[in-house]
């Protein structure tokens, strides 16, 4: 049974493993204001449970596909909450016009008090970083290029993951890097800037990173991705 679970206590931040086409993805629920939740990448196959248990958290206001690949529970989560606000990045919207029942608005216009969204350059599909600072520690969900898998897609893409050493464990997305950045310099000083001090760290996919030291690792790897600089 699948469990939202709050990332760090009283961080009002919640994550939710979903497998859709074999990938294991993670959905996140973040307050707003007020009681109000935005879902980043809205998990397909939820229970009735599933869908009580979010909704005693807040009520579901705004509805995020965090790039342009992660649009399946879209339809589902617009027709049970009409009144959510479809979001995504700018880039993402004109490949997402045919996906739910309202249009998209760009990510990067959805404010709180405690939470920022920033839309990811330099990609073919868009990404979303978000930034949740009510709690104790920041809660970052980091879009796509650092994935922390502990086993592989069950697809035939899993080869490739293997072979480019993208997964199992804490890695840099290598599939994504090179498919899906034409920019990567761009995504990687974008990705670098959401992780200024120690804050948690919930990836597009796999085990969220909360321990002492995580972020400095995940930082590691995307500093490893930045050009040398010329003499």
């Amino acid at each position: 049974m699948m469990i939202w679970q709050e990332v760090i206590e009283d961080s009002n931040v919640w994550v939710y493993e979903y497998v859709a086409n074999g990938y294991k993805a993670n959905a996140v629920a973040v307050t707003l204001e007020d009681g109000e939740l935005a879902i980043v990448s809205p998990p397909i196959g939820l229970s009735e449970a599933d869908f009580t248990e979010i909704d005693a958290k807040g009520q579901v206001t705004a509805l995020i596909a965090p790039h342009s690949a992660h649009d399946l529970g879209q339809n589902e989560w617009q027709a049970r909450y009409p009144d959510a606000i479809p979001y995504a990045p700018t880039i993402a919207i004109e490949q997402l016009k045919h996906v739910g029942q309202r249009s998209f608005t760009p990510v990067s216009k959805l404010f709180a008090s405690t939470v920022e969204f920033r839309e990811v350059p330099g990609t073919k599909k868009g990404g979303t970083i978000a930034i949740s600072r009510r709690g104790k520690r920041p809660i970052v969900y980091l879009d796509e290029l650092i994935i922390n898998w502990s086993s592989l897609p069950h697809n035939w893409t899993r080869f490739w993951f293997q072979f480019s050493n993208s997964a199992p464990r804490l890695r840099v997305n290598q599939i994504y890097k090179q498919m899906f950045c034409p920019d990567l310099q761009a995504v990687v000083q974008t990705v670098l800037g959401a992780l200024e001090g120690d804050p948690a760290i919930v990836p597009a996919h796999g085990t969220p990173l909360v321990q002492v030291g995580d972020a400095a690792r995940v930082r590691a790897l995307v500093e490893s991705l930045t050009k040398p600089v010329a003499n």
